[in-house]
This record gives structure tokens, C-alpha cells and sequence, in this order.
């Protein structure tokens, strides 16, 4: 309120200072005007003497003084002209202007020289019209002054009722300023009062739900700035409180889960180690148990190969699950490492009856990635594919190229198998999670990490015809992104 009076004051106080200046203008001008009305009145009569007392001078010195007369008449004439504000005073001027266009020839006419102005009047005549024109100058010129001495009137008048109006809205700021800045400064004490007892009610409930879990905080009436103030302060200490003991809750949880994800291997490895181990244990038994203690033959010895290569194939993809080898980008065309899979696996799908269809492109495929683990990423999802049309089917592997920044080639792996289940798909990626009756369940997540580590991704679908869909998406050289029209989705 303080500032809104400070601004009306400011307001009234230039809108004051410009009438001031607009009536001391007016004021201005108008005094100049009058000013020369005079001067014309008095060039005029000095003017129309020298013309009276022209018989008895020479011609020559009359015509001098005649034409300075004029000429300060005309400069007198001029200023009153451009000091002229209101078409009253324009019209007068002109008039002025007029009459005295028509004088100023008459009179030179009667300083031509002796004889020749006798020829044209009779002296009584001559001095009759000379007065006659110059009353007619002097007319508007009194009229002029009488106009301009109105006016300065009337500015005057106006001034000083706008001063004494202007003079009472200052009074009545000064007289109104406090009482409304007191009234206001009421309503807004009030208001933070109510706004305090407000935030001390909602600082109460977050003070009982914290003491619900921390113990007793004692409140008392609130409403004023130090209990509210007291009572910040007790919720802030209580959700420290309450942070620090999330933050630990978090960490044994975060400890928890880590011995859970370890038990969980171990429970992986313990089963895909102990069925080998059983197969082995019961051939020893066996042999053990016969009285001849013949050794194993053939059909056992392949049982026990079988089993040992397969707890191999698991201690190995621990090993690559654990400590994953050193990346090693090179600049190489995914073709040719798509088509080492393809030879890889063929036998394999030749001897399930599995029919394997691509779509390759005909331009190189450039990517910067390991060549030799894109290689094992690639023969996962191919065998992967082929395990699961155990009795055969159709294998698609497909390059195609996604335009986006930046570009990239997607591998799909598609299979008519029966898909994946729905709780297995969500959890497919994680280590020991297969949906085959034999795995080991790490191909998967150590193919995902491989995808990740190139920048790129790995994602499996279930499609809506049957089987599923497995998408390696590679980021694309960037130098070599232009040259490659490959085949688009």
C-alpha cells in the first residue's frame, strides 16, 4: 500500500508539474504576443508622423525612415505570427498583415517625388485616405492585444484552479496514505497470522505421523513465529531421522539382494554340476559293485564324456559370466561374421530338419565392434533358435538397417518354435533363467552384456504367428554410414 501511494503521489506530482509548464508556455506566449501588438502599434504611429511631417523634409530622408519603420514593422509583425497558438490570433495577424500590405503602398506612393502625388490627389484627400489606412492596421492590432490579454486571463485563472484542485488530492494522499497503510498493514498481520496457525496445524500432523514411527514430540499451542519456527525445526531433525534410517534400511537391502543373487548362483551351479556328477557317480558305483572289476565300456565312457564336457561348458560360461574378455573393436563387415555363425550352426539344423533363411543385404554392413564376440552372440541365438523347433522348422536371420541418430543395423532371429512363456520373458536376460529342460541360462545374459558393451541392444519378442523373435541392434561405423543402402525395415 506504502508503494501504491508512493506511486499516486509521484503521478499527481508530474501531472502538476505538467500543467505548470504547459500554462507557463501558454503564459509565454501570450506575453509575447502582446509584446509585439505594442511594438506594431508604436512602429505604426511613428510610421504614419513621419508621413505627416514629410512636406516639410526632403524626399530622400523620408524614404529612408519610412523604410526603417517598416521594415521593424514587418519584424515586429513576423514574431507575432509564429507566437500565434490559437486560428483567433492567426486571423487577426493575417488581417494585420493584409491592411498593412495595402498602407505601406499607399504611403510609398506619397513619398514619390514633389508634383507627382499632386497629379493623383488633392493633398486634403491624400491625408484623409493615409488616415483611413492606418486606422486600418491599427484596428486588428488592437485586436490582437486585447485577444492575447484575454487569454493570459484566462491561463491564469485555470492555473490557479488546477493548482488549488491538485492541492487537495495532495492533501488527501497525505491524509489517506496512513490511515489505509495502517488498515492494510491489520489485514496482512492478520493474514500471516492465520496462515502461521495454518502451517503450525500441518507441521502438527507431520510431527504426529513422525512420532508415530520415532516416539513423543511435545507441541504446544501454535499460532506464533517462534512455536512455528520450533516446530520446523522438530520435523526437520526427525526426517534427518527418518532419511538415515531409510539409508540403511536400503543398504541391507542392497546387501540382502546380493546374497540372494549369490545364493541363487550357487544354487545354479550346484544343480548343473550335480547332475553330470550323479550320472558319473553311478557308473563308478556300478563298475565298483562287480566282481570282475571289468572297466567301462564304450557306451559308459561316452556317458562320462558327455557329462564331464558338460560341466566344462558350465565352470566355462561361469568363467565368461565372471570375468568377460577384453573388448577388441575392429572396423569389419557383420556379413562375413554372420555368415561364419551360419556355418557354424548348419550342421546342427541339418540334423534336426531345420530349414535356415536369410535376408543379407549385397552393400558391406560396417560396424566397430569384436568381431569374434558378435560371432558368439550370433551362434547363441542361432542354437538357441534351433533347440527350439526340436522337430524342425524355419530359422530366419535377417540385417536390416534403422535410420536414426546414430544409425544402426538390426540382426533378427526368428523361430517357429513354441515361444517363450510369459514369467520366463521378463526374466529371460538374467543369469540361470532358461526355458530348456538342459542350459546352463547364462548364453543369454552373457549375450546381452556383449550387446551393451558394443553400444548396442539385445531384445526378445514372441511373435503373434508363433515362436520367438531375437533383435541384435549395432551401431553402424559413422564414416562408413553413408555407403551402406542396406536393406530397409
Amino acid at each position: 500500500m506504502s508503494l501504491l501511494w508512493v506511486v499516486g503521489s509521484s503521478i499527481t506530482t508530474y501531472f502538476i508539474h505538467q500543467l505548470h509548464a504547459s500554462h507557463a508556455s501558454v503564459m509565454t506566449e501570450n506575453v509575447a504576443t502582446t509584446r509585439e501588438a505594442w511594438a506594431m502599434q508604436d512602429a505604426l504611429w511613428r510610421l504614419q508622423a513621419v508621413i505627416v511631417e514629410a512636406p516639410g523634409k526632403e524626399a530622400r530622408e523620408s524614404q529612408i525612415e519610412a523604410a526603417e519603420l517598416e521594415a521593424l514593422f514587418e519584424r515586429h509583425l513576423l514574431a507575432a505570427e509564429q507566437s500565434c497558438f490559437t486560428s483567433q490570433e492567426r486571423t487577426v495577424a493575417k488581417a494585420i498583415r493584409e491592411h498593412f500590405a495595402v498602407y505601406r503602398d499607399h504611403i510609398r506612393q506619397r513619398l514619390q517625388p514633389p508634383g507627382l502625388a499632386d497629379l493623383l490627389l488633392t493633398k486634403a484627400a491624400e491625408k484623409e485616405k493615409t488616415i483611413r489606412l492606418a486606422r486600418a492596421v491599427a484596428e486588428p492590432c488592437r485586436q490582437l492585444l486585447e485577444l492575447n490579454e484575454r487569454l493570459l486571463n484566462e491561463a491564469t485563472s485555470r492555473s490557479a484552479r488546477l493548482g488549488g484542485s491538485f492541492y487537495l488530492i495532495r492533501l488527501a494522499f497525505l491524509i489517506a496514505g496512513p490511515i489505509i497503510g495502517v488498515l492494510c498493514g491489520l489485514l496482512i498481520a492478520r493474514s500471516m497470522r492465520r496462515s502461521i496457525s495454518q502451517i503450525s496445524v500441518t507441521l502438527k500432523g507431520a510431527t504426529g505421523e513422525l512420532n508415530h514411527e520415532l516416539g513423543s514430540v511435545e507441541v504446544r499451542a501454535a499460532g506464533e513465529l517462534p512455536e512455528l519456527h520450533r516446530l520446523a525445526q522438530v520435523v526437520t531433525d526427525r526426517i534427518r531421522h527418518v532419511m538415515t534410517e531409510l539409508e540403511e534400511a536400503r543398504r541391507q537391502a542392497m546387501s540382502a539382494e546380493r546374497l540372494a543373487a549369490v545364493g541363487e548362483l550357487a544354487a545354479g551351479i550346484a544343480h548343473e554340476l550335480r547332475n553330470p556328477l550323479t550320472s558319473i557317480k553311478l557308473l563308478v558305483q556300478t563298475t565298483a559293485r562287480q566282481l570282475t572289476r571289468h572297466s567301462f565300456d564304450d557306451q559308459d565312457l561316452q556317458v562320462a564324456q558327455r557329462e564331464i564336457a558338460r560341466m566344462e561348458t558350465t565352470i566355462q560360461g561361469l568363467l565368461d559370466f565372471a570375468r568377460p574378455p577384453r573388448l577388441r573393436r575392429v572396423t569389419h563387415d557383420v556379413r562375413n561374421t554372420v555368415q561364419r555363425a551360419l556355418n557354424l550352426v548348419e550342421g546342427r539344423a541339418k540334423q534336426q530338419r531345420v530349414t535356415i533363411v536369410t535376408e543379407l543385404p549385397d552393400a558391406p554392413v560396417v560396424v566397430d565392434g569384436d568381431p569374434e564376440q558378435i560371432h558368439q552372440v550370433l551362434v547363441n541365438l542361432l542354437l538357441n533358435g534351433v533347440e527350439a523347433m526340436p522337430d524342425g522348422g524355419r530359422l530366419q536371420l535377417a540385417i536390416h538397417s534403422h535410420d536414426g541418430y546414430p544409425a544402426s543395423c538390426r540382426i533378427t532371429v526368428s523361430d517357429e518354435g513354441s515361444g517363450i512363456p510369459p514369467q520366463t520373458l521378463v526374466r529371460i536376460f538374467e543369469p540361470f533363467v532358461t526355458s530348456k529342460e538342459s542350459g546352463t541360462g547364462l548364453g543369454l545374459a552373457i549375450s546381452r552384456r556383449i550387446a551393451d558393451e558394443h553400444g548396442g541392444t539385445l531384445l526378445a519378442v514372441n511373435r503373434e504367428e508363433g515362436g520367438a523373435m531375437f533383435t541384435l541392434e549395432l551401431p553402424l561405423n559413422a564414416a562408413d554410414t553413408a555407403s551402406c543402402p542396406v536393406a530397409r525395415e
